[in-house]
């Protein structure tokens, strides 16, 4: 396996954050969060936060990665306070590829091994380009191959060392790198505890995640971009109209009708995902659902998904078992912003509390 990527997991399992903090940025399309926790005697106490649009919008794949990146530090850097020396950066499509591999039961050293030789047998690029991972969701050494399908973790290598230089070059040390998908999983588990089999689904302007955890795992990932490109530019005018107007502003008819065109299309998209994840293993039966991402805060979705799924629907707190000041606590933009901040906080407390 490539050095890069395994040497930052070695990192961060060997690092006392006793006396650090440490901070989980997630660059969105839209908006750049950051969230800072320092180690507590009973829980992670928040002590910063980044919540700003971008000063430009980021192109995927495009010829400027590398100048954006340059940017979104530099903005970063001027926004946080205290300053940062670890971070923990999030990556996710199309930077990074999840696969959930079907293969016969193999120890630990023989599955890295055979990826080692035989990559470019899974993935869409030279494995010699990638840098990679696996994660076994279970730890039992019985041979159960349903039970123990590894999920292959690939990003760019030249992506993933650029990002880091960046970073590294206006004084912050990228202590781990962390994808979304986990990150929201680990969020979740802290949160709201490992036990059971939940879904997670973080919806923001380039489509919507799901993410299946069993217990405080995750097992299924699956990321599909909306069926319509105007679905960011509706739901943008209808959040900003809704945070701006009184108390009894309703929408109009045309915002209504296309509103329900996106609500049909998540909640089927969501049906669709919990089936496939569900095929061919011996899940238990989804217990609920968490809502993350900046779209999931829209009025009447959350009622809807849990009419359609029979489930407990939940909108997510990332700092529920996190300690806030008291100031922030009472401050309305925060309280309203918190499902955005769900993959950054996920970053962060991989830094702050012992992570298996």
């Amino acid at each position: 396996m490539h050095q890069v990527w395994r040497a930052i997991a070695e990192k961060v399992r060997g690092y006392s954050w006793k006396s650090q903090n440490v901070t989980g940025v997630d660059v969105g399309s839209r908006v750049l969060k950051a969230v800072t926790l320092q180690p507590g005697p009973t829980s992670p106490i928040l002590k910063g936060i980044v919540f700003e649009s971008l000063p430009f919008t980021p192109i995927p794949n495009s010829q400027t990665d590398l100048e954006d990146d340059r940017q979104l530090v530099q903005f970063l850097r001027r926004q946080l306070s205290p300053f940062p020396r670890a971070v923990g950066i999030t990556v996710s499509s199309p930077h990074v590829l999840l696969k959930r591999l079907a293969l016969p039961y193999m120890s630990e050293k023989d599955l890295r091994e055979h990826l080692a030789l035989e990559l470019d047998r899974y993935i869409p690029l030279d494995g010699q380009g990638a840098v990679w991972d696996v994660y076994r969701h279970k730890d039992s050494d019985a041979l159960d191959n349903e039970k123990n399908q590894p999920v292959l973790v690939v990003a760019k290598k030249e992506f993933i060392e650029a990002r880091m230089r960046q970073f590294e070059g206006q004084g912050m040390h990228v202590r781990f790198v962390d994808v979304d998908a986990f990150s929201l999983v680990n969020m979740v588990a802290y949160n709201y505890g490992r036990e059971g089999t939940w879904m997670i689904i973080h919806l923001g302007p380039t489509g919507i995640l799901s993410v299946m955890m069993e217990e405080g795992r995750l097992v299924h990932m699956h990321q599909v971009s909306y069926e319509v490109e105007w679905y960011g530019d509706l739901l943008d005018r209808v959040q900003a109209a809704l945070a701006s107007a009184d108390d009894g502003f309703k929408l109009g008819a045309s915002e209504t009708l296309l509103l329900e065109q996106f609500f049909k299309e998540t909640i089927q998209q969501v049906i669709e995902s919990i089936k496939y994840a569900s095929e061919g293993t011996d899940m238990e039966m989804v217990q609920g659902v968490f809502l993350s991402g900046g779209y999931s805060m829209l009025e009447g979705l959350q009622s809807r998904l849990a009419d359609s799924l029979h489930v407990p629907v939940t909108l997510v707190n990332p700092f529920k078992k996190i300690k806030v000041p008291q100031e922030m606590q009472q401050d309305s933009c925060f309280q309203k912003a918190l499902p955005l901040f769900g993959v950054a906080v996920g970053a962060a407390l991989r830094g702050t509390i012992p992570h298996d």
